[in-house]
């Protein structure tokens, strides 16, 4: 079995299929007037948790890092492919421009290779694949107290952000899940959500926490020709992992290209991932600023998609003194009200009494032993005029498609 995981991880980095072109934009370039931060390499050779394993890593300090002010943190997985300038991502170079332009706080990088032994055994497979928590504690009890006794790092989970890619960006998603006190903050690029026993459990487990999600937001990049091997589809994993995401309401974000296994694409859009994960972090710009209620204020065409039909309706948002309220013109029942709207910049979400629908009924076992108190709650992710997310109830755990077009001239 040992044989057979270092298989696929070498399978990983040798057959992903190319797709589109992606360009890297200005921000992961270096700029002139922007400070660079430095980059430090080292070895960390006395794991208690890894014992006789031997781990390269490297640190980024920025410009702009004092002592006195504690530094956010943020750990990358595979860590050479992430700091290396003349890769796909080129993270400190992103760093040096967007904390220059304060769109993302002061961040110290750690970039840390998987173990290796001295008889050349890759432990990536080792450590990355398991989803218990031994690895958070690797990083937690070993890997950010050594950085800090060099630098002055953040110790409150909100400024600590965990990255990764493939195998690495499922250990980065498990650090997160066993340790949300630890990491609120997770990039997972071409995450290896595959594999029976392993990382494909974790839809079914986030769905469980739906009601009780826990404390972490979640970026999901992938590919739609990622691998397709008997340890599974990358690109289904990714799009099932996304699914669970939204149905448990998590803060998430979703990004699927057309590029293979690959960091072309999460390069690409690397910048973009750093400003939405930081963008309510203090002192990053416009943190403190109440979003805009314009980017939902008007009237929306919506089609809602109940067991395979669309229903369609008119949802009409308004705003009043900082406060919205929002009325629904329902194809088959009329005009409902809102009980609850709220939009924070990232989701815009709703709730509403619905009539009981023709599809519930005491005869068709579907509702089970549920009372139905038509109570639903709305879920959608507004890009500028339009939207896209889910519709529920809140009686039982069940999910309807959700998208949404403004009207044209709102």
């Amino acid at each position: 079995m040992r044989a057979l995981m270092m298989t696929v991880a070498s399978l990983i980095f040798a057959t992903g299929v190319k797709g589109a072109e992606y360009v890297l934009g200005v921000d992961s370039l270096p700029q002139e007037g922007v400070p660079k931060g430095t980059v430090t390499e080292h070895v960390w050779e006395g794991s208690r948790i890894y014992p006789g394993t031997t781990h390269d890593y490297w640190v980024y300090v920025p410009a702009q890092y004092a002592h006195a002010e504690p530094a956010a943190v943020m750990v990358f997985q595979d860590g050479q492919a992430y700091v290396t300038l003349e890769r796909s991502v080129r993270a400190p170079t992103v760093f040096d421009n967007l904390i220059h332009k304060g769109e993302m706080p002061v961040t110290i990088g750690v970039f840390i290779n998987p173990g290796r032994r001295e008889e050349g055994a890759d432990q990536r497979s080792a450590q990355y694949v398991p989803i218990d928590d031994t690895y958070a504690r690797f990083l937690l009890e070993e890997i950010l107290p050594e950085v800090g006794k060099d630098y002055n790092l953040v110790d409150d989970a909100q400024g600590r952000a965990i990255c990764g890619m493939s195998d690495g960006g499922l250990a980065a998603f498990t650090a997160a899940w066993h340790r949300p006190d630890a990491f609120s903050k997770v990039v997972s690029q071409i995450g290896s959500y595959t594999r029976l026993r392993g990382g494909s459990e974790y839809p079914y487990l986030i769905r469980k926490t739906r009601d009780k999600a826990k404390p972490i937001r979640v970026f999901i990049q992938g590919g739609m020709n990622d691998l397709n091997l008997t340890e599974g589809s990358w690109t289904l994993a990714n799009l099932n992992m996304a699914s669970a995401l939204l149905f448990a309401r998590y803060d998430h974000r979703v990004e699927i290209g057309d590029g293979g296994h690959d960091l072309a694409h999460g390069g690409a859009i690397f910048p973009d991932t750093m400003r939405w994960l930081w963008r309510d972090y203090p002192g990053v710009k416009g943190a403190d600023d109440a979003p805009s209620l314009d980017a939902v204020v008007g009237e929306w065409d919506v089609v809602t998609n109940v067991l395979g039909k669309d229903r369609n309706s008119v949802l009409t948002i308004t705003a009043d003194d900082g406060a919205l309220a929002a009325t629904i013109n329902h194809e088959q029942h009329g005009e409902i009200e809102a009980t609850v709207v709220d939009y924070d910049g990232g989701a815009l979400i709703y709730k509403y009494v619905e009539p009981i629908p023709d599809w519930v009924s005491s005869k068709d076992g579907d509702w089970g032993d549920v009372e139905w108190t038509g109570r639903m709650a709305a879920w959608l992710r507004v890009t500028g005029d339009t939207f896209e997310g889910a519709v529920g109830s809140e009686d039982k755990p069940l999910d309807y498609s959700v998208r949404g077009r403004r009207r044209a001239g709102d």
